[in-house]
């Protein structure tokens, strides 16, 4: 049979495989109806697999995917004596596949796909900051490291797929979900996305040739290197209100100058998640516009897309039953399910009429497809991982320590940072000072013991063990009964003390007497839970007894450093009056502690840059920076309108200068920008402090002319550079075509007249010939 013959292409593989598969084999292809933590038991002699699982393959005479085989978490009951540890999870994965291919007919494999927005979601794994904190780095180096040891690790688990949060933009902070968001730009973003499929993929997917056109020799997949699937498409952080899953209103333009580039930064993952949300009123899950026009026709997309958890569940009461919802998201491009009933009904859609077999043939092509190329059909199971498997992933955790500190940023610091340890007495107080699942945002799977103790106390009281360092909790993230006492507590140790680490901020952190929805978002909210999916608020201001608590400190007279464990931006103006000096950590992940005591120490200079607008309070928001530069008063009649620290803030203990900013060929045409010229700009970055840091340089432009409003500005290019004291380093940018265009009224990309380009506080108008 052509489909086993490797010297074939994967599209000759595919099609002769579709020709010989019933409507059941099919329908079972494009559904990953199951939850994965339930296809085994553990028992004294092992795992076993389940009859929930074995049913379901019975029923799909295969199977499409399996999603969470390795998910760990509150959601999922799944801890470290019922789950699988992560030394064990290639046995499971080869048990999983051999029943399926044993099971299947035409011995189809399953695809493994697992949760990895900031690390793999499984037990024993790498918790690395989210996103929020990631975004602050400016590091697309780092963030292609990094993707690159989730990949290791999860490849030698046996997984096919990681699905990992990076085409959301956080427009609105009150969003549970914004610490999944590398910020509000999509430029970073975008630079992020094209590092995480590097990391992941290596050049399995490319813009050479069409994957389905080699054989899976030529495309090469390595061991260590697995397919990515990155969510959620699209524009769900746009949602009105900041509501999870909230109604989207924006128009084409919108579309096209924001998430148009974002999806072309995507064009070359495995895997696009759909979004829950609508676009003006339709529903992304049906959307044929984006996914089959814009997506795969205009942008050249190779892969697969996915449905969100029970999304397309949700489409029955608009289309009248699951066989039309299904019938329209397959349509639209949605090749795989997951978890709904929908997608169960095919076969009866096609029997009715309301689905045509070319279209579910679709999908299915692309599913096999990916299998192939991943190696599936050749080289289903994994291997043993080495003797030192648990050494080498433990390894991983000196990437994830430095990704933690370059992602800190530095609010404000009046001389105070760094500290010496010198024997003084340092009192470490706050909700978030001893609590690790605190640190690691929303998805994080069960801690070791191990983990658990690298809390920033503990980690503080290492670094300055010549000093007495002591701990009070002071009060909740946001319980406000009985919290009195625990007050006073903090208030007696910081009188006997003379510098204060106080450690503010929000929570994550799931526990496992919390209710879900059937798609694992909190449904019951704990008390101290004010972030995360389905976590929304309508206000900025720090939770519970914080404020109060701040306020009884600053009483002392004893120096402030606040550090703030979040996962959005809080209103902290109170904060930032109250203390001498203030570091946003963000959700910093399993080494945030000792990440922490570095840059208190001095040991790391922080570097991190705010990659979102920082706001006053939530009554002003919008406030991201691209916004369009309309006339009209900014300020409210009891708010000013401008951010509390603007995009790209961040301070370091050393300072810098920027000089001779310069565009060596300001001549370039508007034709020879289209053909694909480059206009050339240049900027020397000087270290003129004291201590050794990383700086990185923002390019913004200034659109001008045109039938549209511009906007206040656009972020065309960044670049982080590591200088000693007096060191200099000269920078350069290049901006083509798509860094200087804007969508007209009519639909389409043109070139600007004239553009604003600046570096810092360096400007320099240029205008483009129009021959």
């Amino acid at each position: 049979m052509s489909y086993k013959n490797p010297d074939r292409t994967i599209h000759e593989r595919v099609e002769d495989l579709l020709k010989q598969m019933t409507v059941e084999e099919k329908v079972g292809q494009v559904n990953q109806h199951l939850y994965g933590w339930k296809a085994y038991e553990k028992d004294k002699t092992g795992f076993r697999l389940t009859d929930y699982f074995k049913e379901h393959v019975r029923w799909g005479q295969g199977m499409g995917a399996l999603y969470g085989l390795f998910r760990a978490d509150p959601w999922s009951k799944v801890n470290h004596l019922n789950g699988i540890p992560a030394e064990d999870s290639w046995k499971v994965a080869n048990d999983i596949q051999d029943y399926v291919m044993n099971h299947s007919r035409l011995g189809i494999p399953v695809l493994l796909a697992e949760e990895c927005p900031h690390g793999h979601q499984g037990l024993g794994s790498i918790s690395y900051p989210t996103n929020i904190g990631r975004g602050n780095s400016f590091n697309t180096s780092l963030i292609e490291e990094t993707s690159r040891l989730m990949a290791e690790e999860l490849a030698a688990k046996g997984v096919h797929l990681a699905l990992v949060s990076s085409l959301d933009l956080s427009r609105d902070p009150r969003w549970g979900r914004t610490e999944e968001c590398y910020g509000e730009d999509p430029y970073v973003a975008a630079a992020f996305n094209r590092s995480i499929i590097a990391g992941f993929q290596g050049d399995m997917i490319n813009d050479r040739q069409a994957f389905v056109h080699q054989t899976v020799a030529e495309i090469g997949r390595k061991p260590n290197q697995l397919g990515v699937v990155l969510k959620h498409c699209i524009a769900q952080g746009d949602g009105l209100g900041g509501h999870n899953s909230g109604a989207v209103t924006i128009g084409e333009r919108e579309f096209m100058e924001i998430y148009y580039p974002l999806l072309k930064s995507a064009k070359n993952t495995a895997g696009i998640m759909a979004a829950y949300n609508d676009i003006d009123g339709v529903p992304c899950h049906t959307n044929h516009q984006l996914f089959q026009k814009q997506l795969r026709t205009a942008i050249g997309y190779q892969g697969i897309v996915i449905a969100d958890g029970t999304a397309l569940d949700r489409l029955k009461p608009i289309y009248g039953s699951d066989e039309r919802a299904a019938g329209k998201a397959l349509q639209a491009g949605i090749d795989l399910s997951l978890w709904d009933r929908t997608y169960l009904t095919i076969e009866n859609g096609l029997k009715q009429g309301v689905i045509q077999m070319e279209t579910l043939d679709q999908a299915v092509y692309r599913i096999l497809s990916l299998k192939f190329m991943l190696g599936l059909f050749d080289c289903p199971f994994t291997e043993k991982p080495e003797t030192n498997y648990k050494e080498r992933i433990y390894s991983y955790q000196k990437g994830n320590q430095k990704m933690a500190a370059e992602s800190m940023t530095l609010l404000k610091n009046e001389g105070l940072l760094p500290l010496t340890d010198s024997g003084e007495k340092l009192a470490v107080i706050g909700p978030n000072a001893h609590a690790l699942y605190n640190q690691l945002g929303d998805y994080t799977a069960p801690q070791t013991d191990e983990q658990l103790d690298k809390t920033i106390f503990t980690s503080v009281k290492q670094a300055f063990f010549r000093s007495q360092v002591a701990y009070s909790q002071g009060c909740d993230v946001r319980d406000e009964k009985n919290q009195e006492t625990l007050i006073e507590n903090a208030v007696e140790l910081a009188e006997k003390s003379d510098k204060i680490i106080l450690v503010l901020g929000g929570s994550s952190a799931r526990n496992f007497d919390m209710e879900f929805f059937a798609n694992g978002a909190v449904s019951s909210k704990g008390v101290n839970m004010d972030s995360g999916e389905n976590v929304d608020v309508a206000s900025l201001s720090l939770g519970g007894k914080q404020l109060e608590l701040l306020a009884r400190l600053k009483a002392t007279e004893k120096p402030i450093i606040t550090i703030l464990v979040q996962g959005r931006p809080h209103d902290i103006e109170t904060v930032c009056q109250h203390s001498a000096a203030v570091i946003s950590a963000w959700y910093p992940g399993q080494e945030g502690g000792p990440a922490l005591a570095q840059i208190l120490t001095g040991t790391v200079n922080p570097s991190g840059k705010l990659s979102i607008s920082y706001p006053r309070s939530s009554g002003q928001l919008p406030v991201y920076h691209y916004q369009r530069d309309i006339a009209m008063n900014e300020n409210y009649y009891d708010l000013s309108g401008a951010p509390l620290f603007p995009f790209g803030y961040g301070e370091s203990f050393t300072t810098f200068s920027y000089e001779k900013l310069t565009v060596p060929n300001p001549e370039v045409t508007q034709q020879a920008l289209k053909e694909g010229k480059k206009l050339q700009v240049e900027v020397t970055v000087k270290n003129t402090g004291q201590f050794t840091g990383k700086e990185t340089a923002l390019l913004f432009v200034k659109l001008h002319g045109g039938d549209v409003i511009q906007r206040k500005q656009l972020l065309r290019g960044f670049e982080k550079v590591e200088l000693s004291p007096d060191q200099a380093e000269r920078i350069g940018f290049k901006l083509g075509f798509e860094e200087l265009a804007y969508c007209n009224s009519q639909g389409s990309f043109e070139l600007a007249d004239q553009v604003t380009i600046r570096i810092n506080e360096l400007e320099q108008l240029i205008s483009f010939e129009n021959s």
